[in-house]
């Protein structure tokens, strides 16, 4: 017994002094994460107090966006953090074991923003950030309902959190749930339901927080619904849709695969079953989109309003000839939707030619002459004719362009040098 009230004294009095020596490396840490953001283009974070406490502190600082460039007006926050230091951090909503946590009040200001909506912001966001012993860092986000209106409508956004972990700038993972939106005034109503949202990305070259970074891993988007009213009617709908994207790289290429999903859409008084989107865009040379996204962020960073078109140009010229030289592609593997008179689908693949292509006279004229294309594609008779097409599609298949059998209306084409071909047969556009 004696050994454990020992053991438990030890305990407790690692628990009481931990806090203290703890505080300093979170001290050490936050500011060194004030000089990685300041060092960001349009970001700029001071601190104006930091008063330091044996198991916390409190501090204020002022964050600004410089939004010039985009022709908006900056934004500033009023940050106040509590923090909190370890080992063990009990706060509001759960404990944790950490370094230290800090829970975030913020005065918003924006110009040209109704003063409501900002005491709304204000009052209902929740930040709250966790420094992990192996100094990892996971964001908090917690929005309560808001609902605002101005005499002619309202909106109503419904509570909403999100938690994502940034692991020594290289490794993002997170997840963002979000109850849905409701806009309305006396003649539409706009409703989003049920929104969720996951990542797992890695940085595989560039900077995170320059934003000149190039990403790997997944990504989920998926929506409810989201319905559009005028007047009552139903004039728009989207069921069950969803969005995942995967980006790969394997010896210094890039691949990215993005698929895009739903149950129903209907719209005009059209109806359709399972719209289907699947892309591959694949052996593009990481180095080469890496030197453009370094040259991206420099003119990004030059004086304002100073021309930067022929440098533009002259980083893209670079850019492409590179990229070109691994051959990149880009395939549509499937555009598909379900109609009542039965399936439209098509597919297609696109290239660009190197030895056409004119690297010291980018433009869309160069382009178009060495685009390389060919495609193939599907649909209903009786859908065609729904629309009032059919003598068109008739003519088209007279002529040996379209290919016609059991109903069904089909076509390839290829498009190489500048030439189009359907079903074997030269198309002047």
């Amino acid at each position: 017994m004696k050994k454990i009230s020992i053991a438990l004294t030890l305990i407790f009095a690692v628990l009481l002094i931990a806090p203290k020596f703890i505080g300093s490396v979170v001290e050490s840490e936050r500011e060194k994460v004030l000089a990685e953001l300041n060092e960001t283009d349009g970001i700029s974070l001071t601190t104006s107090t930091y008063n330091n406490g044996w198991f916390g502190a409190t501090v204020s600082s002022e964050l600004t966006v410089d939004l010039e460039d985009d022709g908006l007006a900056d934004i500033t926050l009023q940050l106040k953090e509590n923090l909190s230091f370890g080992p063990i951090i009990i706060t509001e909503q759960a404990w944790h074991l950490g370094l230290g946590y800090s829970a975030m009040t913020f005065n918003f200001s924006a110009a040209d923003v109704d003063e409501k909506i900002i005491k709304l912001i204000n009052e209902k966001l929740h930040l709250g950030v966790l420094l992990s012993f192996n100094k990892d860092v996971t964001t908090f986000i917690n929005a309560e309902e808001m609902s605002y209106e101005d005499g002619e409508g309202a909106i109503v956004s419904a509570p909403a959190t999100a938690q994502f972990t940034l692991i020594n700038n290289e490794h993002i993972s997170g997840d963002f749930s979000w109850g849905g939106l409701e806009l309305k005034d006396k003649n539409q109503r706009f409703v989003i339901g049920n929104v969720a949202m996951s990542t797992v990305q890695k940085v595989v070259s560039g900077d995170y927080l320059q934003g000149t970074a190039i990403l790997t891993g997944d990504a989920t988007f998926n929506v409810e619904k989201i319905d559009m009213y005028e007047q009552k009617n139903h004039i728009f709908s989207l069921t069950d849709a969803g969005l995942s994207s995967v980006v790969s790289l394997d010896n210094d290429l890039l691949a990215l695969a993005i698929k895009y999903h739903a149950k129903e859409i209907s719209a005009s008084g059209q109806s359709f079953e399972q719209p289907n989107l699947e892309v591959v865009i694949a052996n593009v040379d990481v180095n080469a989109l890496q030197e453009l996204n370094d040259t991206m962020a420099s003119l990004s960073t030059g004086v304002a309003g100073q021309d930067d078109s022929a440098e533009l140009l002259a980083a893209l010229s670079a850019v492409a000839e590179k990229v070109l030289a691994k051959d990149p592609t880009l395939k549509v593997t499937d555009l598909s939707v379900v109609t009542e008179q039965g399936k439209i689908a098509s597919e297609f693949n696109l290239n660009i030619n190197k030895d056409l292509f004119d690297v010291n006279n980018i433009n869309s004229m160069a382009m178009i002459m060495a685009l390389e294309a060919d495609a193939k594609g599907k649909a209903p008779m009786a859908f065609l004719a729904k629309l009032g097409v059919a003598p068109m599609v008739d003519n088209f298949v007279t002529q040996g362009y379209l290919t016609k059998q059991d109903d069904e209306v089909s076509f390839e084409a290829k498009y190489v040098q500048s030439q189009l071909t359907i079903n074997g047969k030269a198309f002047q556009l």
